[in-house]
């Protein structure tokens, strides 16, 4: 490790192209060629794992109509009479002989036994009920591949005999479901004891694939009804090699890549290099004091975005020299600021009392009264939003009391009502819940309520009304101040609610950004739902008394 840091940065560079790239890929080209086979097999296995389901699906279904023949065979009267012991009538052997000759293709043969003593069978009679010992059982069933199946004869509930049959196989299975296989394919079907019924004669190859060297794929499935199992194989070189051939293909170009990897970092590394020594060469005279030094930044690449980078923190510290003296400036103008907002509360203060004491000395019916109490209201309006402002800059709190959200809502659209006016507009009575209680600083909530009401107002085209709805929900009270303007742009969304960004030519942006905060300062929240040429809705959440 000391020998290859003590190497050059480019040798360095392009050992970590040779670790990080090279020898990666090479691990990937393995892995191809091991997962080759895997995923050839896991192809062809699910081709006859579906295969097999359909196969022995098909033989439940054709198994449920034998099962119902096998049935009709050992419950008739005459199946009865013969494990009875009871001598048959020529119209009873005429009835059984033709029942069995009608399923002759699907079973074709039939034997009835007490015990082990055979009482009647298919195979030594002819077609008008008479014994035939020119037939057996090996003429009557035929060259198909057939399965024995035993039923029970049962009279009187007790079983007095059974019935021995033979089923053909053919019959559970027709060509358009083996036709479902993959080529070259092998179908086996053995019984529940293991024994094959279709497709071969040697219990090995029933059992399992041929062992004959090649690769074999394996699926068998069982039967829900049929008592039969279903094997199927198939050789998997017709799948595994084409995904070889890919993964050699893959390889290949895989290590084509790693090579003209590597030529290219050796080749870029150079670059690289060069670019790096000029820029430690400028770092070296910035930090002796030139701050005017530059580097080229023409490329596209991280030294390029590095060089670049180095040319903005230059620059950066240019400005910062030379800005430093207007900062100082602007943080004077900060102070200045918040002396301004003490020095007019207190003017607004002092305006309050002359007007106050003005109202007491006037007559109620004088007209001067009514002039004297708007501007209370309105000297009330700025000295709220003096305060908000602050209260905004501070992260200020409320004091809680029991308040009235009528009260305070009606004193809100009493302020607000000159601004609708202004605007051609007009604002409903608060519709919804009424008596509803909250707890919190009442001038707060009225300013709250007023600063969403104004900026509906302003929101409002002439002629529209806004509406105040009031609900409870849980816990919580909600009130919905919504207008009929042009909703919010969408390209200004993001600042909504951002303090001192106003969407009004001659707005502060401090109307919402103050609502929010006494929101937020009573445990509530505070939404807004627009959609364009219907409207903007502010959705006030607070907590119920």
């Amino acid at each position: 490790m000391t020998a290859l840091m003590r190497r050059s940065l480019a040798t360095r560079f392009v050992l970590i192209v040779a670790l990080g790239a090279v020898l990666p890929l090479a691990l990937v080209g393995l892995w191809l060629t091991r997962s080759a086979e895997r995923s050839g097999r896991l192809l062809l296995r699910g081709q006859l794992d579906h295969a097999a389901a359909a196969i022995a699906t098909e033989l439940d279904r054709r198994w449920t109509v034998r099962d119902g023949e096998l049935r009709l065979l050992a419950g008739n009267t005459v199946a009865h009479k013969i494990v009875a012991g009871e001598m048959l009538t020529a119209g009873d052997s005429l009835y059984l002989i033709q029942l069995v000759r009608s399923l002759s293709a699907s079973i074709p043969s039939v034997r009835y036994f007490v015990g082990d003593h055979e009482r009647w069978s298919s195979a030594g009679v002819s077609d008008d009920g008479r014994p035939d010992g020119n037939r057996s059982d090996a003429a009557a069933a035929g060259p198909a591949r057939t399965l024995s199946v035993e039923l029970p004869v049962t009279v009187d509930a007790q079983s007095r005999g059974k019935l021995v049959a033979r089923v053909n196989v053919a019959s559970l299975l027709p060509a358009a479901v083996v036709r479902t296989l993959v080529p070259d394919a092998i179908l086996r079907i053995v019984n529940d004891r293991g024994e094959d019924v279709w497709g071969g004669v040697d219990s090995q190859v029933a059992q399992g694939p041929p062992v004959d060297g090649t690769l074999w794929e394996t699926a068998n499935q069982s039967g829900a009804i049929a008592p039969l199992r279903v094997l199927v194989f198939a050789p998997a070189a017709a799948y595994v090699q084409p995904f070889e051939h890919a993964a050699r293909i893959g390889v290949g170009v895989l290590m084509f890549v790693a090579l003209v990897a590597l030529a290219m970092s050796i080749v870029l590394t150079k670059q690289a290099t060069e670019s790096l020594r000029r820029l430690a060469e400028a770092a070296t005279a910035v930090a002796a004091g030139d701050l005017g030094r530059t580097v080229d930044a023409a490329s596209d690449d991280e030294i390029g975005t590095v060089a670049r980078a180095f040319n903005a923190m230059t620059e950066s510290l240019r400005r910062t020299l030379s800005d430093l003296a207007g900062q100082r400036a602007l943080a004077a103008v900060g102070e200045f600021a918040a002396t301004l907002s003490h020095e007019v509360r207190n003017s607004l203060t002092a305006v309050r009392v002359d007007l106050q004491h003005a109202r007491r000395h006037l007559p109620m019916e004088n007209p001067e009264t009514k002039l004297v109490g708007r501007a209370l209201n309105s000297v009330r309006r700025l000295d709220t939003v003096v305060t908000g402002a602050l209260r905004v800059a501070r992260g200020g709190s409320a004091t809680r009391t029991r308040v009235s959200l009528d009260t305070i809502l009606e004193a809100a659209i009493r302020s607000a009502e000159p601004t609708f006016t202004e605007r051609g507009a007009t604002i409903a009575a608060p519709r919804g819940d009424r008596g509803v209680a909250v707890d919190g600083d009442a001038g707060a909530l009225e300013q709250l309520f007023l600063n969403l009401l104004i900026n509906a107002a302003h929101a409002s085209p002439a002629g529209s009304v806004a509406r105040v709805d009031v609900e409870t929900n849980g816990s919580r009270a909600i009130v919905r101040v919504a207008d009929a303007g042009q909703g919010i742009d969408q390209s200004v969304r993001a600042t909504v609610g951002t303090p001192f960004v106003s969407t009004k030519r001659d707005g502060t942006g401090l109307g919402l950004p103050i609502a929010r905060r006494i929101v937020e300062a009573h445990g509530g929240d505070l939404t807004l739902q627009t959609e364009p040429n219907v409207g903007t809705t502010a959705i006030v959440r607070l907590p119920l008394s």
